[in-house]
């Protein structure tokens, strides 16, 4: 049975801390010693993630606010969205149909027709009035007498061809996206969590300057000549908080498509009958541009090396989470575990840096397996493809703990809060509260399965691997028997002394 947990708050707060009111769901029937994760977040606590639900009413509020604004209310979209995409089949069968029946139309004039094929040459083929090439020199076909052929023609002439389910949906997700961002962008010009942008920036260069320095100790690194390439490589890793920058790609994104489209709709002059043609010029003439996923508001980070990426909820986490601690342990593990990226490689095949310690590689993996092999829930492994994002939890948290023992020295045992649990209270130190806000920003109610494909492993086994830190077992005095201490395999030293030699 549960039992629930009470806050003995020390005093109000006006902003809202998540991590703070994340203590709520603990569940003190479960030992942290014996399953962190599952104590910290226990099934049935939440749906989706713990952050996610935590934050709807400010990603409520957040869209709210540009509900009037010009790229929540495009024409383009709104045709990409009535358009029946299950009922049609491939584009360029929809596009040769269209001209079939133009075709044999009798009241559609000639130059009607090949204005219609000019279209196709302007949005598909980028030609210009007779400036056209071999097989994107359409105007022949409205001359031909033969309809049906001439139509065909034109189905194997266009070379964009996709399922109109398929070029929906992609291009539903590619609307998104440009409006994730614009949205993102708004709300921190409207105020929301600048203060949270800049304390995750200063995270990100104090992490860079701690790794550097274990780059500097490594002797694998040292050994096979590798030292300064990976420096070179943490060093060109930045926080990208360019906002205008993002807002004009994203507008001038979303902007050409719908000038495309009411064009087209204005020189067809039968709007209502060429929407979803002119849908489909807009579409092909940007089909290479892609939106920038700079600034979101949905849970998630990105490194696209050399920028990294953050969530709006993490720039509010890092402004309003109220005690340091909370906020290394939460927004300073993603912050380390993004940055971490760009080093963590498959030492097999190393893409960004030059060498990579197969010792370090296999000491990470087998962590995982071993806690696989403890907490699995529903299904878990330890595969090839989850090295990088394996190794990027695990170096994620050290930098992350390094600059707590920097901020907290001496402090690290200081109580936090008291939690009740019945007729007793317990202390919440800083040390624990680090460990907690790992758990909370990663914290799904849900029994946690390995997803077919999926880098990342299982939440609760990404938790309790990589608080086999040092730190966990004394700060929760956990004992040589519990089960925690037992899945601990070996502590994997990525950077810095006690790393593996590797030498040549």
């Amino acid at each position: 049975m549960k039992i629930l947990t009470f806050i003995s708050l020390i005093s109000a707060v006006a902003a809202f801390d998540v991590i703070r009111e994340a203590f709520r769901k603990v569940d003190d029937s479960k030992d942290p010693c014996d399953n962190f994760y599952r104590h910290a977040c226990p099934i049935g606590s939440d749906r989706d993630l713990l952050i996610e639900t935590a934050y709807a009413d400010l990603f409520f509020r957040i869209k709210a606010k540009s509900v009037d604004a010009i790229w929540n209310n495009l024409e383009i979209e709104k045709t990409l969205m009535r358009t029946p995409s299950r009922e049609l089949t491939s584009t360029n069968n929809f596009i040769g149909e269209l001209f079939l029946a133009q075709c044999e139309d009798t009241h559609v004039k000639h130059e009607e027709l090949l204005h219609f094929l000019k279209q196709i040459e302007h949005y598909v083929f980028k030609f210009d009035g007779s400036n056209c090439e071999y097989e994107g020199c359409l105007s022949a076909l409205a001359s031909d007498h033969n309809c049906t052929r001439a139509s065909e023609k034109l189905k194997t002439t266009v070379v964009i061809d996709f399922l109109f389910l398929n070029l929906s949906e992609f291009w539903e997700k590619k609307f998104r996206i440009a409006k994730y961002g614009l949205d993102g962008v708004n709300a921190l010009l409207d105020g929301e969590s600048k203060q949270g942008v800049s304390k995750v920036n200063h995270l990100i260069e104090r992490m860079q300057k701690k790794l550097i320095s274990w780059v500097n100790e490594t002797e694998w690194a040292i050994n096979n000549g590798a030292d300064e390439a990976i420096i070179e490589e943490t060093l060109q890793v930045h926080h990208y908080d360019n906002y205008a920058d993002s807002m004009r790609k994203n507008l001038q994104f979303l902007m050409k498509l719908e000038q495309d489209y009411l064009k087209c709709l204005r020189d067809t002059k039968r709007e209502h009958d060429f929407e979803t043609f002119c849908m489909l010029m807009s579409i092909f003439a940007s089909f290479e541009n892609e939106p920038d996923l700079t600034f979101f508001t949905f849970y998630n980070a990105f490194n696209a090396h050399p920028k990294l990426s953050f969530s709006q909820l993490f720039y509010d986490m890092a402004e309003n989470v109220g005690e340091s601690a909370g906020v290394l342990g939460s927004v300073g593990f993603i912050a380390g575990h993004e940055l971490s990226h760009t080093l963590i490689e498959n030492a097999n095949a190393p893409q960004l840096i030059p060498y990579f310690s197969n010792e370090s590689m296999q000491c990470i993996q087998n962590q995982y397996q071993k806690t696989c092999d403890h907490f699995v829930e529903e299904s878990c492994g330890s595969a090839d493809n989850q090295i990088d994002e394996n190794g990027s939890d695990m170096l994620g948290l050290q930098l992350a703990y390094s600059l707590f023992e920097e901020e907290y020295q001496g402090r690290m045992d200081e109580e936090y809060i008291r939690i009740q649990n019945l007729e007793e209270y317990r202390s919440i130190t800083m040390e624990q509260l680090f460990f907690y806000s790992t758990a909370f920003v990663a914290c799904s109610g849900r029994s946690q399965k390995q997803r077919l494909g999926d880098g990342h492993s299982p939440w609760n086994v990404r938790v309790n691997a990589i608080v086999q830190h040092p730190g966990f077992k004394k700060a929760f005095n956990c004992p040589a028997n519990s089960t925690m201490v037992e899945s601990f395999d070996d502590q994997c030293i990525i950077f810095g002394k006690g790393a593996p030699e590797m030498r040549r």
